[in-house]
């Protein structure tokens, strides 16, 4: 018998001369290999992944505050103001003082961090082509379906990560 509501999976044991392909076993490798090619199509922009993540969200949301993107991407307080201060030292995005609350901060992306973004999507974009290059419309659109699935099944919001987990790393 497989796994429970995995009948073509078989038996999972150490000893199986077969390597063992589950899909936790199966995402986890496919998400390294994707992470690594990420990182590599993003360093001619000396941009890591993360930092992608985290101009996305403000880019997404311009005007809140950097507590409320910290909170939305599941990014600890402590980790945020890293992050933020080094994209700010670059000169790519910037804190500005709410007029209606002096003590909040909203974080908006400058011209520089705008472009900067908008090149970096191209290329997340040409990746996302050449990655689906071998899938139909309708079959991309179903491993989308089935990976957000497996997402709600592990917790995520919406059946997706909302960012980078290396975000939220401490």
């Amino acid at each position: 018998m497989g796994i429970e509501g995995c009948e073509d999976a078989g038996p999972a044991s150490p000893d199986s001369a077969v390597p063992f392909s589950g899909v936790a076993f199966t995402l986890s490798s496919i998400g390294f290999a994707v992470g690594k090619r990420f990182r590599q199509i993003l360093a001619p922009l000396e941009l890591e992944p993360r930092e992608f993540a985290l101009l996305r969200a403000v880019g997404a949301a311009e005007g809140q505050s950097q507590q409320a993107i910290g909170e939305r991407l599941q990014i600890p307080p402590s980790r945020m103001v890293a992050f933020v201060d080094a994209l700010e030292q670059r000169s790519l995005l910037e804190r500005r003082h709410n007029p209606e609350d002096r003590r909040t901060r909203e974080l908006h992306l400058t011209d520089a961090g705008r472009d900067l973004l908008g090149r970096a999507f191209a290329l997340a974009a040409a990746l996302e082509l050449d990655l689906c290059a071998e899938l139909s419309a309708s079959e991309r659109d179903q491993l989308l379906e089935l990976l957000q699935r497996v997402g709600t099944q592990l917790g995520l919001p919406g059946g997706l990560p909302v960012a980078h987990p290396a975000l939220a790393e401490e």
